[in-house]
């Protein structure tokens, strides 16, 4: 699936932070076959972004991996600073990576639990976009993080933290981009709601009688594809998104969220 020219500018360097995630990859299906410069990041599942390369859509010389978990300020800052070695600087950051340590009922956290969720859905995106704006502040860019529509809804019971941190990451997004504005630098968050992606079956270990029920509180009654919120992510950093800053932009709300 190529990028049509005028969506995206020639050559752009971007880095995708949680690559490896379902929406990560719909996103380089999105970008395979482009001449811009593809920093992927993964935790632990660097097979799924091989593939790329294997199959031909991305070359060695337009695609690079990185791994490694992000819940530090030194993992994110050596992230950005690695990319920016290779690519020769970076023009849009996307934040993808996001995760629930130990899908437990709200009451049943630890401090463990929380921290760490709070350090990977909020943390994490923080020290990413301040060490990607530390760049883009002499040419511009764009940096789109991630929500969710939880985050709305005062999150879920099993996944409190990391609702709490999503709508942390909506108040950053708006701080962020208040403080970019005058280096052309542009920030914005997507906010997927039900998504057909293994961060349901997987992590939250939920059955087919979940998912539908779950579908029942999605006005349009169907789950998201990943490349849903992949053509959304790509339409902010496109031509399109050129005077919008600061926006959560819902792909496909929930009525309410359990």
């Amino acid at each position: 699936m190529m990028v049509n020219a005028a969506e995206l500018k020639p050559g752009m360097r971007i880095c995708i932070a949680g690559a490896s995630s379902d929406i990560g990859q719909a996103l380089l299906e999105v970008l395979a076959g482009s001449d811009m410069k593809i920093g992927a990041h993964y935790i632990s599942a660097s097979k799924s972004l091989g593939r790329f390369i294997e199959a031909g859509d991305c070359t060695q010389t337009n695609i690079k991996l990185y791994g490694g978990d992000l819940s530090t300020q030194s993992a994110c800052d050596s992230l950005i600073d690695s990319f920016v070695d290779w690519a020769g600087g970076i023009d849009s950051l996307i934040h993808l990576a996001g995760n629930v340590k130990n899908p437990s009922h709200w009451e049943e956290l630890t401090a463990d639990d929380w921290k760490a969720d709070l350090d990977i859905n909020l943390s994490a995106p923080f020290f990413l976009a301040r060490r990607a704006m530390k760049y883009m502040k002499s040419y511009g860019g764009r940096i789109v993080l991630t929500s969710t529509a939880s985050a709305k809804h005062g999150g879920g019971r099993f996944s409190m933290a990391y609702g709490v941190a999503k709508a942390g990451v909506e108040c950053l997004v708006k701080g962020l981009a208040r403080e970019g504005a005058s280096s052309e630098i542009l920030v914005n968050a997507v906010a997927p709601g039900f998504i057909e992606t293994k961060f349901h079956t997987d992590r939250m270990e939920r059955n087919e009688q979940d998912l539908k029920e779950r579908a029942k509180l999605v006005p349009l009654g169907r789950a998201g594809k990943p490349e849903d919120v992949a053509r959304m992510v790509v339409y902010l950093i496109s031509q399109g998104g050129n005077y919008i800053t600061g926006e959560c932009i819902s792909v496909s709300l929930s009525l309410i969220h359990i």
